[in-house]
C-alpha cells in the first residue's frame, strides 16, 4: 500500500480509503487507485471470513425480491453446499456503484468463485476480481469485456413461442406490455416478440413500456396495478387488442383483472400471456398461459461451471442458453371464457 501511494503521490491512508470504498475520496481519485492496483497486482489483505474453517463462493444478484433471483439462489445454494462450500450474498439494487463497492469486498475475502447476475452499466469490476484469479460465472445477464463464463436463460426463445402460440390461435392485433430497462434480458424478450411479429404480414402491434421500479429500493419490484393500469388506458382509449404478451407475469396478473372489469371475455376476446410461470399462474381466473424458466438447471450449470474453474479447468468461455419453455392454459386457449358480458 506504501509503493502504491508513493507511485500515486497520495498518502497512504487515502489510498487505503479509495480500496476500501470509503468516504472522502474523490471518485477520480478512487478510480485511478485502483486501475494502478489492478496494474501492478495488488489485492488488500482478506478480511477475517464469517464462515471460518469454510471457503465461500460469493453471489451477486440484482434483489433477493427478485422472483428469478430468489429461485435461481435456491439452487445455486444447493450446489455450493453440496460441494463443502459456504454461500455469501450481495444484492447491488442495480447500481454500478454498489457493485464496485461489492467487487472490492470480494476482492478483500477472496472467495473460491463467484456467481453474478451483473448491473449492466458502464462499470468494469469484474475485471479486476478476474484478473486478481477470482472466477467469474455470469448468470441471467453477460458480463462485457471480460472472459467470464455464462449460463442465462434464451429469454428470446421465449417471448417467440408466447407470441407465435397466439398468432397461431388467431390473435391479428397484439399488445406487448414491458419493463422499460435497459439491460440484455429485456432487449432480447423484445426481440422474440418481433422477431415472431415478423411472420405475420396481417398483424398489427403495440409496445408499452412499463417505467421500472427496481431502483426504489424497498417493497416489491414488479406490481400486478401497472399491468392493470396500462391495460385500463388501452381499453379507455379504444384501442383494440385480441392478444396480450406481458414481460412478467405480474403485468398479466393485472392485466387480467383490467380485462374482467371491462367486459373482456379472456381468451375469446383477448388470449392472454405472461412470462416466469410464477406459483399463482395456475391459480388466475382463467389459469394463465406462461412462459417456464429453467431456473434451477441455470443455477446448477453455473455452479457446476463455477467449481469446474475453481479446480483448474481452463479453455475458452463457456456461453450457454436454456431454453425456457411455454406453458399453455387456459387464458390463451382455454375451454371456457371468463369475463362480463358485453
Amino acid at each position: 500500500m506504501d509503493d502504491l501511494a508513493s507511485a500515486l503521490g497520495l498518502s497512504p491512508n487515502t489510498v487505503s480509503r479509495a480500496l476500501r470504498g470509503r468516504d472522502g475520496v474523490s471518485e477520480r481519485t478512487r478510480q485511478l487507485v485502483l486501475n494502478e492496483a489492478v496494474r501492478v497486482g495488488y489485492v488488500l489483505p482478506p478480511a477475517a471470513s464469517v464462515h471460518a474453517g469454510v471457503e465461500t463462493i460469493a453471489i451477486t444478484v440484482p434483489s433477493v425480491t427478485h422472483p428469478f433471483a430468489s429461485q435461481l439462489l435456491a439452487a445455486i445454494e444447493t450446489g455450493v453446499r453440496a460441494a463443502g462450500y459456504a454461500l455469501d450474498l450481495y444484492a447491488t439494487e442495480e447500481s454500478t456503484e454498489q457493485e464496485e463497492a461489492i467487487a472490492e469486498q470480494i476482492l478483500r475475502a477472496r472467495p473460491a468463485g463467484v456467481i453474478a447476475i451483473p448491473v449492466q452499466g458502464a462499470g468494469h469490476c469484474w475485471e479486476r476480481v478476474h484478473a486478481a484469479g477470482i472466477p467469474v460465472v455470469a448468470t441471467s445477464r453477460e458480463i462485457a469485456d471480460t472472459p467470464a463464463d455464462f449460463v442465462g436463460v434464451d429469454s428470446e426463445a421465449g417471448t417467440y413461442a408466447a407470441a407465435r402460440h397466439l398468432i397461431g390461435a388467431g390473435a391479428r392485433r397484439l399488445l406487448y406490455v414491458e419493463e422499460d430497462l435497459a439491460i440484455t434480458t429485456i432487449e432480447r424478450r423484445r426481440a422474440g416478440v418481433e422477431r415472431a411479429l415478423a411472420m405475420a404480414s396481417d398483424l398489427s402491434a403495440e409496445t408499452l413500456l412499463i417505467p421500472t421500479r427496481r431502483f426504489e429500493g424497498t417493497g416489491p419490484q414488479w406490481r400486478a396495478q401497472e399491468g392493470y393500469r396500462v391495460v385500463a388506458e388501452q381499453l379507455s382509449a379504444s384501442r383494440p387488442f385480441d392478444a396480450l404478451v406481458t414481460g412478467d407475469d405480474f403485468f398479466a396478473l393485472g392485466a387480467l383483472r383490467a380485462l374482467h372489469e371491462r367486459g373482456r371475455a379472456v381468451p375469446s376476446d383477448v388470449k392472454v400471456v405472461g412470462y416466469g410461470d410464477l406459483s399463482f399462474a395456475d391459480w388466475t381466473t382463467p389459469s394463465l398461459t406462461s412462459v417456464r424458466l429453467p431456473t434451477r438447471l441455470v443455477g446448477e450449470l453455473a455452479v457446476a461451471a463455477l467449481l469446474q474453474r475453481v479446480a483448474g479447468g481452463s479453455g475458452e468461455p463457456l456461453r450457454r442458453l436454456i431454453r425456457p419453455e411455454l406453458i399453455v392454459r387456459d387464458s390463451s386457449s382455454g375451454a371456457g371464457d371468463v369475463g362480463l358480458s358485453r
